[in-house]
Parts: structure tokens; C-alpha cells; sequence
């Protein structure tokens, strides 16, 4: 079998329809049961117990602050943790349903873009749960250390600050540095709430008690401090709320705000923040209110006296348990469907089931019969399981007495498996599939839902939801070849493996109506090993030659034939060139009805790095019960590891009920759809829904010329990725009524006013263009008014007269003619004089051609006023070192004395652009140099700090680092020397640098 384990395709496929529904979490008497937190296998063990002993006091702390914050309806009760299956001499129980996919925390190696700081991943709006909650080794290790707590104190409010964005699907009450953000760090208010003039974007239930950092400026535009201003709390500001505020007002903060006018927790919605912006001014318990788990009065306020969670450390200790379910009722015999079916699944057993998985194979028609019992896959076994997949009809179709006996058979190992469910007809005995709900609940078991043909069972996008498994269709007359997607995408869940040994798809296509083929596919520079020309065909005399040629020409034609399987494949020997691979296939045309798909895979180019993957999926869910009522939006996440993939080109291929294909473009821009801008996240809502019935989902990707990875490299530094492709089946959806009327245009979420000009009594807004339907096409007009009252531009007041319509004539540049969905409009605007400190508040709704209106936009205010300087506090004086430090030593200079400081160019002020300068500190021989950070923020990321462990940059980097958050441990030379480099781009910036201090360690 030694070409068997070199074409085995692990493909660790990324195309579920859960993310908004694969938490198992539940809640019973205000207890959250079954939290899983996973550490990827990418994590080293070496310091494995102390990560173990933190995860528990972390979420321990987590606990008793969730109860409290949730006003004592909910406390964590009992966590699973899934430790990687390398891990030796740790005690752990097995693990049955528990995967690193799945987990509600995810501790795996660090983004660039956050560092260390903990973040959840959410895909939609607002309500709608996020994908997990991530944690770098780093952060869970020294959260308690003065360091971490400095950044991201106290770790158990973190968590809950996350778990509200995760569970209920709510966004920050803060804004953010940059002149991009459409949520400032300084903002006006306009009620009686703060009495100063400018105040830090931040919800809090007392009046900000805060100074603005030294050397800040007005940005003249605006009038508003600039967009890199920072401020500092004062000693006596201690709020009480609000946790998803800033993390620096976690040491005070227990409570999220309120709308409840009596509230302590009262919720300001005049804030230029996240969660005003996408949840339309509602507070963050409002939102929390309606979520499931309390609506209804769900989880009453309870009195519990011990909130400390169990916790269960488990781990893979034998491989996944997956029982093929298959229907053999007489329909099956139709477009050969049995025949399709019996050869792809001799194909997986054969080619893609891991070694060590467990695997049982039932068959159903009237009644149910066990084929195999649960066998555990081995070189051995695998031709033993091959034989044991039905290829003859039967009779009628009980698709509820083949889940019970697959349930049956999982059941002796404990809760979990997956049961991998095919089907093309219409169930018609007893038991039902409705009927098998509470079982496979309760067992914890997800189910894999095949439908084969246009007439197979309802109910099996039902049960795929129910139990947080995944759908596939098989269109008969389709123009893809879904029954390999269907197959492979099973494997998600399989035990999670190293990032190096994932095997991606970079080509799949289905080919058929001609005699000759040829085609390309890209080996970027992230893939390369074990390259294999996948070919698979309905029938051996269709193929007439396979032959694949590489970039520099080297011809590769020797190829295996697997008759039983009905598969041929090219394996390319050792590490594949970089470029273009062509591939011809010559098929022999009297045998017009066959056809054959080409899939080529690949891993990582090197064992130690990530290939470029993506995931492909319909958050929502596999069911839309009235797509009049209910968008369908459709994600894609493309990344290199934990590091985004920006700037990519991607489409969704969407195959309708009547076979028709779509093509529709996933944008990153932070609109409509798409929650946040150049986040790796490709989003857009799917809008031709006219139909009943099933639609299929694939997403292809390939690089442009300004795809980046967010790998912390500036812009300077990049350098071009070259072509990349991917292609990810996203299974299938089923809509039940199809839309029946229009949809309005997506609601704006980021208007902000970009300038604003004190003698022409005029703004300057800046908004995201939304679409005709959602953030599909154009619309046709924006209506854009203005008020002095914040709440005239509510929704229920903007088309009273209350507030004010802007019209042509009060346009001085820009126009308010609406472009494509996705691009940045701008207008500046006329309002009228006034002697008054007016503050104006302005917001915009799209109408599309049919007149519906979207809904009222986020709300920004200006006040058209000179400005003058921030009160700012001059630096906290410092003990001089012993000898002068870098500020006298200047740029290229070398430091000797025991110990010094280190800043950036007039620190705290604007540093220069085009700036390369480096310090070498230089101690006594014998000596080590331990370099702290005490304050940094810089352009993210063009500009960035690079520490040497020597006289120059040829020697070992031991950090590089850029954005505003402080590096998380201090760095210690192993020797005398060390080197600091510091570079920026030509951009202007009003960052205001970073501040160090070195000493012997």
C-alpha cells in the first residue's frame, strides 16, 4: 500500500454551514454546559500544564464575572478541554464530539494583526453568533503577569467581554485609533451626560474621567483631536459598566449598559461606536435580552452559591467514528444514482478515511440492515469495507430505521460520531426522520445530509441544522460533480492536525461535451508538497490520456488507474516548482454521456508553515424557511494559517434549483454583508432566490495584484505573492418559500464626517455605498437630513418632518448620486448659519428602484466651532538613568551605560516619515540586556520596531513589532549587545511613537 499512503487526501475541508449553529453549548438552570476550549496541535507541549492550570483560573474568574455581568442568569457550569492528540504524559479522558474546529475557544499560535490580545471572529450581524473566541499560548500563560495585565486586565472579564460578541452577537463600546475607523477616539456629545468639550468614545455610566495624552493635535479637517490621539483614565474614574468598553475600565467595570431609562447602566446611544453602529443604537443587554437563552424569561435571575465550573480534559485517544448511512430504495436505480454512489464511496474508504478512523456502513430501503459494524480503518480493512458498500436497489425508503441503527451502533463508545446520511427519495415508514431529532440530539451526533436528486426527503437540511452537521444536494443534471464535495467535506471532522500536514484543493473542475481538455492550476508559494493530479471518471473508456506538465516544461504522464474506484492520478515527486501546471485530458467522444472531474491537492510547501486556505459557508444555516423574510449571506475566510489574506479575488458559485449558475463577487469592504473591512472575511448577500428547492455553494479564490498577507509586514516590506488559486465546496442550502418581493438596500454602518469648514458653515461626510437590494447593484438615491435632536433621525421619526432633508442646492462638492455597492462615497454640505455651539446629527437612508428604503444609517455628529489645542498633561517625569540615554545618543548611535531610554523621534509627538534608524546598546562583556516598552503606538502595519540579538541585522531577530499594542514580554539579548531598529513608510501619520527603557538583566 505504499502508493495508497502517498495519495491519501486528508482533506481538512472548511465548508460548514454552522458556524452561526455549531456550538453545542446549552444552557439549563442558568448553567452554561459543555464550553469547549481547544488547543491546536500546533501548540508545543512543553509547557503544557501550566497552559492547562491558567485555562482553569481563567474561566474560573470568567464565571463568577458572567454571572454578575448577566445579572445572575448565567454562569459557566462545565467545561471540555481538547488537548491535542500528540500531547503524551497528560492525563485525559477520551474524547467523543469534541473537535478543534468547533470549539467555542480556540488557543492556537498568533494573529499578526492582534498579537496576543484575545479577539472572537464574528461573520455576522448583529444577534448573530460569532465563529470562536482566540487565544494565543502566550496570552493563557502569563495572563497574570503585570505585563498581560497592564494590556488586557483582568483576564476573567476579557472573557466575558468575548463570550458576549460570541454568544450573543454584540460589538465594542469603544472607538479606535486611525484616520480609517469610522469610530473616532474622541467624539462630541451632545446631551448633558459629559461635560467637556470632546470626550473618549467610550460607554461608561459616569461622566469620563480622562486626560489627553501629551502632544496631541486638532485635526483641522474635522475638529476633532487626531485620529491617533490617546487619552488616559484618571485614578478616580471608575465605572461600573460597560464591560464591552474599553479594556482598561475592566478593573471597575461589571455591568453591560442598558436601555432602560431608570438604568444604572444607562446606554448612551449617541456614541460613535460599533455596537450603535450595526445594532441601530441598541444597548448590548437589549440585544442580550432577546437571545434565546433569556428571552421568554429563560434563565431567570437565580441565587447560586458556587458558580465554579468542572471541568474534563480530554483527548483524540482513538480516531473518529463515522457510519455511511445509504439508501438502496428503488428510486436509487434512477441516473444511476446507486452506481455514483457505490463508486464514490469506495473511493473515500479507499483514498481519504485517516487511518485509526472507526467506520460502520448501514444499509436502508423498507427496512434498515447493518452492512458492517464499526471497523476500525487500517491497510488491512480498507478493501474488507470497500466490498461491504451496497451497489443493488431495493425497495421503499425508511431513512428513520437507518438513523436508529447507526445511532446504535455509535452509542457503545459514548455520545458523539458522525453519520454520513444518503438519500434520494421521500421517506415513507416508520420511523421518521422528525422522529430521530431527540436521539441524535442528545447523543451529541452530527449528521452529514446527502440529497440525491431534486425529489430526496425535505427533512434532511432539517436534520443537518438540528444537529449541527452539514448539507450537500447531488444535482443530476448538475454542472459540478458535488458527490466528492459531499464526501470529503465529512472529514471536517476528523481530529484537527498541524497546520503543515493540512492537504487543500487548488482545482476542481468537471469536464464533459468535447474530446480534449487542457487547463492550468497555480503552485503558489505557501503549497508545493505532495502535489497530486486527482482524476475521476464515470467510465475507464472515456479516458483516452492524462498528462500534466510543469512550469519549466518537465512532462509527467505516468499515471495509475484505479478501475475499482474509477480514479486516475498523477503524484509529483518531491517539492513542485512554483508557477503554472498545464494539464491535457484526451476523452474519447462516442461516449458522450460520461465525464470525469479533475482535482488537484496539495500541502505546505515547507513542514513548518500554513498553506493558504479557505473556508466556504451560508451562516445562517442550511434551511431558509421564507427567503422573503430571511437574506441569505454567503462567507468566505481566506487565510494563511491564523494570519488574514487581504485584497483577494473571490466568487461564489451558486447553482440554482433549475441548474442555472450564478456568479456573485464576495467583497471585504465592510458592507451590507461583510462585517468589518480588510479582515479576510468575503462576504455578500445572495439575492436570486426565486425558487424552491436546493442550491449549491462552491467559492474560488485567486490572487490580484495588491493580495497581501496580514502577516505584521508594512507595506514596503511586502512583496508579491504571485497567483494563488483555491476552490472550496460550500455544500447546499434549501429554501422552502422562495423571496417574493424585493429586498431594500443594506443599512449604512459607517458614515463619519471626514471635514467639516467653520466659515462655509459646512461638513464633509463619507460612507460605504450600499446596493439596489442589500449590498447587491446600486441604488437609486440616497436621503441624507439633518437635526439638532438626536432622536428625529431615529427610524421611527426620519420620514416625519423633524428632521431636514438635504437637497441638491446644498451641495458644495461631490454629489449624492449612489455608486456601486462598495465604494466610498463622499459629499460636503451646506447647513444652515447659526451663533449658537450647535451640534448637528446627520444621517442617510438608500432607496432602490423600487422606492424601499434601507434602514436609517448610523448617526454622526459635528459642530461647526473653532477648536482649540487639548488640555493635554505634559509626560510623567522620569529618574533619569545613570548616563544619558538615547536622546542624547541620536540616531546610529551606540549606548554603553547600564542603563537608558529609548524613544521614537520627538516621543509622544509625530515621528518622520521615510525614517530608518537604528541604536545599538552596548554593556559591559558578560552582561545581558533586558529592553521593556512602556508605550507604543505606530502606524500598523507600515511602520515597525525590530529588536537584533547583536551589532546588526544579519543576527537573530528577537521582535518586530508594530500597531498600538504594547509587545507582550520584555526582550532580553543573550549576550552584551543589542540592536533597535525602527522604520517607517511615506505616509503622513499622527501617531504618537513608542517609549522604552533598557537595563541589565
Amino acid at each position: 500500500m505504499a502508493v495508497f499512503n502517498r495519495l491519501l487526501v486528508l482533506l481538512i475541508v472548511y465548508c460548514s454551514f454552522g458556524f452561526a449553529l455549531g456550538s453545542r453549548v446549552s444552557i439549563t438552570n442558568n448553567g452554561y454546559r459543555d464550553i469547549v476550549v481547544a488547543i491546536s496541535p500546533d501548540v508545543q507541549q512543553d509547557k503544557a500544564v501550566y497552559l492547562l492550570s491558567n485555562i482553569q483560573t481563567i474561566i474560573t474568574q470568567a464565571s463568577a464575572d458572567l454571572y454578575a455581568a448577566t445579572r445572575q442568569r448565567s454562569y459557566i457550569q462545565s467545561v471540555q478541554i481538547l488537548i491535542p492528540q500528540t500531547w503524551v504524559n497528560i492525563t485525559a479522558n477520551s474524547s467523543t464530539w469534541e473537535t478543534f474546529q468547533d470549539a467555542e475557544v480556540q488557543i492556537d499560535l498568533p494573529n499578526s494583526k492582534y498579537g496576543d490580545r484575545p479577539y472572537t471572529v464574528q461573520l455576522g450581524g448583529c444577534g448573530d453568533p460569532g465563529q470562536y473566541i482566540h487565544w494565543t499560548p502566550n496570552y493563557v500563560l502569563n495572563s497574570s503577569s503585570s505585563q498581560m495585565q497592564s494590556q488586557f486586565v483582568p483576564a476573567g472579564k476579557v472573557f466575558v467581554k468575548e463570550w458576549a460578541r460570541l454568544r450573543y452577537g454584540v460589538f465594542e463600546e469603544h472607538g479606535y485609533t486611525g484616520a480609517d475607523s469610522a469610530f473616532p477616539t474622541f467624539y462630541r456629545p451632545g446631551s448633558a451626560q459629559q461635560s467637556a468639550d470632546m470626550v473618549p468614545n467610550v460607554c461608561s455610566n459616569v461622566p469620563v474621567g480622562f486626560t489627553v495624552d501629551y502632544g496631541c493635535g486638532v485635526d483641522p479637517q474635522t475638529g476633532l483631536y487626531n485620529s491617533n490621539c490617546m487619552y488616559s483614565f484618571t485614578n478616580t474614574f471608575k465605572p461600573t459598566s460597560s464591560i464591552m468598553s474599553d479594556n482598561r475600565m475592566l478593573s471597575s467595570a461589571t455591568h453591560f449598559c442598558d436601555d432602560d431609562p431608570s438604568s444604572l447602566h444607562k446606554h448612551n446611544r449617541e456614541a460613535p461606536n460599533k455596537q450603535n453602529a450595526v445594532c441601530d443604537t441598541q444597548s448590548v443587554w437589549s440585544v442580550i435580552s432577546k437571545h434565546a437563552d433569556f428571552a421568554g424569561n429563560n434563565n431567570p435571575p437565580a441565587t447560586i452559591a458556587n458558580v465554579k465550573p468542572t471541568f474534563n480534559i480530554v483527548r483524540v485517544l482513538t480516531g473518529a467514528r463515522y457510519v455511511l448511512v445509504t439508501d438502496v430504495s428503488s428510486s436509487m436505480g434512477s441516473y444511476n444514482r446507486i452506481g455514483r454512489l457505490y463508486e464514490a464511496a469506495r473511493r473515500w474508504i479507499k483514498y481519504d478515511v485517516r487511518n485509526g478512523t472507526s467506520l460502520g456502513i448501514v444499509k436502508f430501503s423498507t427496512s434498515a440492515a447493518m452492512l458492517s459494524d464499526m471497523t476500525v480503518v487500517n491497510s488491512e480493512t480498507r478493501q474488507q469495507l470497500m466490498d461491504k458498500v451496497p451497489n443493488r436497489t431495493e425497495s421503499s425508503t425508511c431513512i428513520g430505521c437507518g438513523l436508529q441503527i447507526a445511532l446504535d451502533m455509535l452509542k457503545p463508545v459514548g455520545k458523539g460520531g458522525v453519520i454520513v446520511l444518503v438519500t434520494d427519495g421521500s421517506e415513507n415508514r416508520m420511523p421518521y426522520i422528525a422522529d430521530m431529532y431527540p436521539q441524535l440530539i442528545d447523543a451529541q451526533v452530527q449528521v452529514v445530509s446527502v440529497a440525491f436528486g431534486r425529489d430526496a426527503e425535505n427533512k434532511m437540511e432539517n436534520l443537518a441544522t438540528k444537529t449541527n452537521g452539514k448539507s450537500y444536494f447531488i444535482n443530476d443534471n448538475g454542472q459540478n460533480d458535488e458527490l466528492n464535495d459531499a464526501f470529503t467535506g465529512s472529514l471536517t471532522y476528523q481530529p484537527a492536525v498541524p497546520s503543515d500536514e493540512l492537504t487543500v484543493i487548488l482545482f476542481q473542475q468537471k469536464y464533459q461535451n468535447s474530446i480534449q481538455f487542457e487547463d492550468f492550476v497555480t503552485v503558489d508559494f505557501t503549497v508545493g508538497r505532495s502535489l497530486t493530479f486527482r482524476l475521476e471518471y464515470t467510465n475507464r473508456n472515456y479516458i483516452v490520456s492524462f498528462s500534466v506538465q510543469s512550469p519549466s516544461g518537465q512532462d509527467y504522464n505516468q499515471v495509475t488507474y484505479d478501475d475499482t474506484a474509477k480514479l486516475a492520478y498523477i503524484i509529483i515527486p518531491d517539492l513542485a516548482e512554483e508557477g503554472d501546471w498545464k494539464f491535457t485530458l484526451n476523452v474519447n467522444s462516442a461516449y458522450f454521456q460520461d465525464y470525469a472531474s479533475v482535482i488537484v491537492t496539495s500541502k505546505s510547501r515547507v513542514d513548518s508553515a500554513a498553506p493558504i486556505t479557505v473556508e466556504c459557508s451560508v451562516p445562517s444555516g442550511t434551511v431558509v424557511y421564507n427567503a422573503s423574510a430571511t437574506a441569505v449571506r454567503l462567507v468566505a475566510v481566506v487565510k494563511q494559517g491564523r494570519n488574514r489574506v487581504i485584497g483577494a479575488n473571490v466568487r461564489a458559485y451558486i447553482e440554482a434549483p433549475n441548474a442555472a449558475l450564478e456568479v456573485v463577487d464576495l467583497e471585504d469592504t465592510g458592507v451590507g454583508a461583510d462585517t468589518n473591512k480588510n479582515d479576510g472575511i468575503y462576504s455578500r448577500y445572495y439575492v436570486a432566490l426565486s425558487l424552491t428547492g436546493r442550491y449549491t455553494l462552491v467559492c474560488k479564490v485567486n490572487s490580484t495584484q495588491t493580495t497581501y498577507i496580514e502577516n505584521g509586514s508594512t507595506a514596503r516590506q511586502r512583496s508579491a505573492m504571485g497567483n494563488f488559486n483555491r476552490v472550496q465546496s460550500g455544500g447546499a442550502f434549501r429554501v422552502e418559500q422562495p423571496k417574493r418581493n424585493p429586498y431594500p438596500p443594506s443599512r449604512v454602518t459607517d458614515l463619519k464626517v471626514v471635514a467639516m469648514q467653520v466659515d462655509q458653515m459646512s461638513l464633509t461626510i463619507e460612507w460605504t455605498a450600499s446596493g439596489d437590494e442589500l449590498d447587491v447593484g446600486k441604488a437609486s438615491a440616497y436621503q441624507i437630513k439633518y437635526s439638532t435632536t438626536f432622536d428625529n433621525l431615529m427610524d421611527n421619526n426620519f420620514d416625519s418632518n423633524v428632521a431636514v432633508q438635504f437637497q441638491s442646492h446644498d451641495v458644495i462638492d461631490g454629489s449624492l448620486q449612489p455608486l456601486e455597492s462598495g465604494n466610498k462615497q463622499r459629499v460636503s454640505l451646506r447647513l444652515p448659519s447659526t451663533a449658537d455651539d450647535v451640534t448637528y446629527y446627520v444621517a442617510l437612508r438608500a432607496v432602490n428602484n423600487k422606492g424601499l428604503p434601507s434602514l436609517t444609517s448610523n448617526v454622526v455628529s459635528v459642530k461647526i466651532v473653532a477648536v482649540k489645542p487639548p488640555p493635554t498633561q505634559p509626560p510623567t517625569t522620569l529618574a533619569p538613568p545613570p548616563t544619558s540615554s538615547s536622546l542624547t545618543a541620536g540616531c546610529n548611535g551606540v549606548l554603553t551605560t547600564s542603563s537608558g531610554l529609548l524613544t521614537s523621534p520627538n516621543y509622544p509627538g509625530v515621528y518622520p516619515n521615510n525614517y530608518n534608524c537604528q541604536w545599538t546598546i552596548r554593556l559591559a562583556p558578560g552582561s545581558k540586556i533586558r529592553l521593556t516598552f512602556s508605550h507604543f503606538a505606530i502606524e500598523s502595519p507600515f511602520d515597525y520596531v525590530e529588536v537584533y540579538d547583536g551589532s546588526s541585522i544579519s543576527t537573530t531577530r528577537l521582535l518586530k513589532h508594530t500597531g498600538s499594542t504594547l509587545p507582550s514580554a520584555s526582550v532580553v539579548s543573550s549576550s552584551n549587545v543589542m540592536l533597535v531598529r525602527f522604520v517607517t513608510d511615506s505616509t503622513g501619520n499622527y501617531f504618537r511613537g513608542w517609549r522604552a527603557t533598557y537595563t541589565l538583566a
